[in-house]
């Protein structure tokens, strides 16, 4: 499937002939000078000032005098040489990271935190919460071992995005717009956009939800308002990149204490919340819940946003201090990401805690429930009183606003990634509101009690989107002409990155398959055709080779010529990488 690349498998000539043309010369047609005018004309002038103290200077305390000058500058003039996005939000608030060389401090970790924890906002949605409610109905406890182990596949997933972004500069929309064919990008930029538009749909009427039950205000008002007031969070974006962290930060924290906080009042049996934390067992009947629990945590487009989101850490990428700085700041966002998504299951947790013990004391008092996010606020006002609905709400609404920013920050890398085409903040949010709002006042309107159904078909998309991100993210990171020879995968970390890939693959394909109702002849042969397709189309991403290889030569030179035009004939003429 891979090439076998090795770390340890390149001689130094090489390494010697990679090096000639870095990652960042894959995006030759968007060279970083033109990104950044100021920090190229800091370069020009220390060449200038180098020029001159050489050639031009008599005394050579004059040189002696202008290194410190040209010190500051180089180092300026090689902060961050490669920018995430043209138009990225925070460009004029990065955070700049020195490199030291040091040990581990909680210092220099604190100016990586932030990115793991805009991303941990997407497994925490209005769309999860329903999740972690159905969760809690159909399987009690038990599946609370298969809710951490999803997470902790989502934080080895994230890494790799982070890991992306970080050692390239650039992020992953980017990498699949320069390394495929034009109308293999577009199916990729539709099919992203459209789980980002099905995530979009549910945090609206999560939020509006929410404001029902604070306010009783009919649900197609708060679609309206919650569509609306996502414009007043793009000024904090203006504030800067910190800023914009500390307020997420507060909102996911919101949601905690709200949850956290009902947990100790209804208090859950604890032996049994242990037990089905780490004792592996799926109930009779639970397969499909199983298979959504994975499927609910893990989102495509947030494999988009973390690898974008790790650029607005300006690193020392000069020559002698360029690994050292890549390496060190992946240690540290791997730290930040794990801690933000162990916080974000510890939520999700406390969520299936919660309402497993009120679905229990209900049926003990035979009293009828549904189980779904807009029922919520009664069960918990029939357990624990009338405030416990007001405190659900609370969180609700906090995390249904903070995913809705985050969502749009996706859709705009996204967009720009894949198009090389500046969209304002608010620009994208009159597109996806326009696009969302519509289904969205459709279910508020009509009939609030599908709004399960309609997340059913979500997760199904998100499900199919998954397939088609994990794969060039796992992927580009097998080739050396992308990542560079210092950080290429090597056998081992191909062989994981392989079964991780089949794994995630076929328990979403199972997905998919368990919601076709399969009761006439046609609908199987409808499950066929669905599943054959599915699998053709994966298959020919996993073996289409990336525009970096097509540079090698060997396999335009091996391969007949329907094979060649079969894999992008065209990829030839346009490639970025010189042969």
């Amino acid at each position: 499937m891979w090439e076998s690349l090795s770390m340890n498998e390149h001689n130094d000539e090489d390494k010697r002939q990679i090096r000639q043309h870095r990652p960042q010369e894959l995006f030759a047609e968007r060279p970083a000078a033109t990104d950044r005018p100021p920090e190229s004309s800091r370069a020009a002038e220390f060449v200038e000032l180098e020029h001159l103290s050489e050639h031009n200077s008599p005394r050579a305390s004059d040189a002696t005098a202008a290194k410190p000058a040209m010190d500051a500058m180089a180092r300026e003039a090689t902060l961050d040489d490669a920018s995430t996005a043209v138009e990225d939000p925070f460009q004029q608030h990065h955070v700049k990271i020195e490199y030291d060389g040091s040990r581990f401090s909680l210092k220099k970790l604190w100016g990586f935190v932030g990115p793991g924890l805009l991303v941990s906002q997407a497994l925490l949605d209005p769309g999860n919460i329903e999740s972690d409610i159905s969760q809690a109905d159909t399987s009690g406890y038990q599946l609370l071992w298969l809710l951490l182990a999803a997470h902790i596949i989502c934080i080895f997933v994230q890494s790799l995005a982070a890991r992306l972004g970080v050692i390239t500069g650039r992020h992953l929309a980017q990498h699949i717009r320069a390394q495929y064919p034009l109308p293999f990008a577009t199916v990729f930029w539709l099919l992203s956009e459209l789980a980002i538009i099905g995530a979009d749909i549910q945090e609206v009427i999560g939020t509006a939800t929410a404001l029902h039950i604070l306010t009783t205000i009919p649900m197609w008002a708060g679609v309206i308002i919650t569509a609306v007031d996502s414009f007043l969070f793009l000024y904090v974006q203006r504030l800067g990149v910190r800023v914009t962290e500390l307020v997420f930060g507060l909102m996911i924290t919101t949601l905690a204490v709200c949850f956290w906080v009902e947990m100790v009042l209804i208090k859950p049996d604890a032996k049994e919340m242990f037990k089905g934390m780490f004792v592996p067992r799926i109930p009779r009947g639970s397969i499909v819940q199983a298979v959504g629990i994975i499927g609910c945590v893990l989102m495509p487009h947030n494999l988009y946003l973390h690898s974008a989101l790790v650029g607005s850490r300006k690193l020392d990428r000069r020559e002698e201090t360029r690994e050292g700085a890549i390496r060190q700041a992946m240690h540290y966002f791997r730290i930040e990401t794990s801690a933000s998504l162990i916080y974000a299951y510890l939520i999700n947790m406390a969520v299936v805690v919660v309402f497993c013990k009120a679905f229990e004391m209900m049926r003990a008092e035979g009293v009828a429930y549904v189980a779904s996010l807009a029922e919520g606020a009664n069960v918990l006002s029939h357990v624990l009183g009338n405030g416990s609905k007001y405190v659900y709400a609370i969180g609700l609404l906090a995390i249904g606003q903070s995913t809705t920013m985050t969502g749009t920050l996706s859709g705009q890398y996204v967009t720009e990634g894949f198009w090389n085409m500046p969209v304002k903040p608010w620009q994208r949010v009159l597109i996806t509101r326009a696009i969302s709002l519509v289904p969205a006042l459709i279910v508020a309107v009509t009939a609030t009690a599908h709004i399960d159904l309609l997340s059913e078909i979500i997760n199904v998309i998100q499900a199919v989107v998954l397939s088609f991100t994990i794969i060039p993210l796992l992927k580009l990171q097998a080739y050396a002409e992308v990542v560079g020879p210092e950080f290429v995968f090597g056998r081992i970390a191909k062989a994981m990155a392989a079964f991780l890939m089949a794994a995630i693959i076929t328990l979403n394909a199972y997905m998919v398959v368990s919601v076709i109702p399969l009761d006439s002849a046609g609908m199987y042969v409808a499950m066929v055709a669905v599943v054959a397709t599915y699998v053709l189309v994966l298959s020919y991403t996993v073996m289409f080779p990336l525009r970096c290889v097509w540079s090698r030569r060997m396999l335009v030179d091996r391969a007949p010529a329907c094979v060649r035009w079969l894999f992008g004939r065209a990829t030839l003429s346009v490639s970025t990488v010189p042969s």
